[in-house]
């Protein structure tokens, strides 16, 4: 009986930590993974000088993207000469985050290679170093889009992010099922930053994207979306869309709301879309010149209840109000 009841609370907890989060995952079996990330690929070719060359890639349907600020350090002093054998281990730390695996133990790369060679370390965006990669990625550029404008030094320790978790969700830690869902990543870590930056109050309850709830919750989720597009999504570009969030609804559009979402101030896709009018380079009959850092600055620390207080900030701000409300009507009301 007593198996029985820790098993039972274990659900529990589980479930609750979820319910915020339905309509962007569902609880499911977390599996253990291994921590040591191994490339599924190496590909390699000598080079002119002596020593070595280490990049690594993330590949998706042929594309590749870097993967980021990779430093690696020998087990010892190395002479590296041709032909010579080599093996290092990579720093995967970051700044301003810390992820974790089972266990809450970090994961960790090791690699052997030859000496005067250019090694290219290849990872599938699906694979377990290919996901482990993404996340990391994520958290370097919005990390670095954050110290770009200064405003990088709120956020005391480090953020955790488990992966992989049984939920998509944020509770303290950033906690993520599958890495490759860029849109999914940066909505959770961006409600961990919401939380720290302290921007709006963190409504709970179930949600779903096309519907009303909350004006709280709505704010809440709304920004959480905003920040994973200004991380992610090219701010010129007239077609912005979320790839995974939402799959009944995917790819969701940014720039434009659908006329079948509930309407009003306590619907997040209106949220995140009138947050990225305010933005983004993608003029559409609007015209209004504010930037992220602006944004951000009216924004810091006002523990807002509702997108009607954060617009009521912006035009306190002397931006000019009959821009602001064409905004606004488009987004919001949809008007």
């Amino acid at each position: 009986m007593k198996w029985i009841s820790i098993f039972f609370l274990l659900l529990s907890v589980k479930s609750f930590a979820n319910t915020h989060e339905a309509d962007l995952s569902k609880p499911s079996l977390q599996k253990i993974v291994d921590r040591d990330l191994v490339p599924d690929k190496v590909e390699n070719h000598p080079i002119r000088r002596s020593g070595i060359v280490i990049s690594a890639v993330i590949v998706k349907d042929g594309v590749e993207e870097r993967v980021e600020d990779l430093r690696f350090t020998a087990d010892r002093k190395l002479n590296c000469n041709s032909g010579d054998e080599f093996k290092v281990t990579t720093d995967l730390s970051l700044d301003k985050f810390k992820l974790i695996g089972d266990w809450n133990r970090e994961f960790q790369l090791e690699f052997e290679g030859h000496c005067s060679h250019a090694h290219k370390l290849v990872f599938n965006y699906d694979s377990t170093g290919g996901e482990y990669f993404k996340i990391r990625n994520i958290a370097y550029t919005l990390s670095e889009k954050l110290k770009e404008i200064d405003r990088d030094s709120f956020i005391n320790g480090k953020i955790k992010i488990k992966f992989p978790a049984g939920g998509d969700y944020y509770n303290g830690t950033v906690n993520v099922t599958k890495g490759y869902q860029w849109d999914v990543v940066g909505h959770e870590i961006g409600h961990a930053i919401y939380s720290h930056a302290r921007i709006g109050r963190s409504g709970g309850g179930s949600h779903r994207i096309d519907e009303c709830y909350s004006k709280e919750l709505a704010l809440s989720e709304g920004w959480a979306s905003f920040f994973s597009a200004w991380v992610s999504v090219d701010l010129n570009d007239p077609m912005a869309k979320f790839e995974y969030m939402v799959p009944r609804r995917a790819p969701l559009e940014i720039e434009h709301v659908p006329s079948d979402v509930c309407t009003g101030p306590t619907n997040e896709w209106r949220v995140y879309s009138f947050l990225w009018d305010l933005i983004d380079l993608n003029n559409d009959n609007e015209h209004l010149s504010i930037s992220f850092k602006e944004l951000w600055d009216l924004s810091f620390k006002k523990n807002f209840s509702s997108i009607v207080e954060l617009k009521d900030e912006i035009l306190k701000e002397g931006y000019d109000p009959v821009v602001v409300n064409v905004i606004w009507n488009q987004n919001i009301e949809g008007i």
